[in-house]
């Protein structure tokens, strides 16, 4: 074995360990306090888009979005139904609220987990995707919902 190569080789197992431990410690506080996520399948009737990324969240009682993580706020948009998708940023990935019905927050806003970033009509249905990069990635097995 080549002693020059071992530090190099030792550093990129480190490098890559602590990039797949750093995704997969991450956590995410619920967008809804009360709200009930299934996932979304391209099976769904109420749901158009072939996706199986996102999360549906409903509650009969919450009226408030909240951040799920820390980050930026990079998307305030209106949607064709009037709600409105916001996006925030934390490092690499994007976390995109559908169905906000009225935002709290505009593009630039800090928040940290837990802010509230728009309103909510009990009973609808919001929808919760999650990006690194460009990439989806299933928010499900990182939320922590009831």
């Amino acid at each position: 074995m080549d002693l020059k190569r071992t530090p190099l080789l030792l550093i990129s197992f480190f490098t890559v360990s602590l990039v797949f431990a750093q995704s997969d410690s991450l956590q995410l506080s619920c967008p809804l306090k009360m709200g009930t996520p299934r996932t979304i399948r391209a099976s769904d009737k109420d749901y158009q888009k072939s996706s199986e990324y996102g999360v549906i969240l409903t509650s009969k009682t919450d009226t408030t979005v909240q951040a799920v993580h820390d980050g930026a706020v990079v998307i305030v948009t209106r949607t064709e139904d009037t709600k409105y998708d916001v996006v925030i940023q934390f490092r690499s990935y994007y976390f995109w609220y559908a169905g906000v019905l009225s935002p709290k927050v505009k593009q630039g806003t800090k928040v940290k987990t837990g802010d509230i970033i728009g309103t909510y009509k009990p009973g609808d249905m919001l929808e919760m995707l999650m990006f690194q990069q460009e990439e989806p990635v299933n928010p499900r097995k990182y939320l922590k919902c009831n």
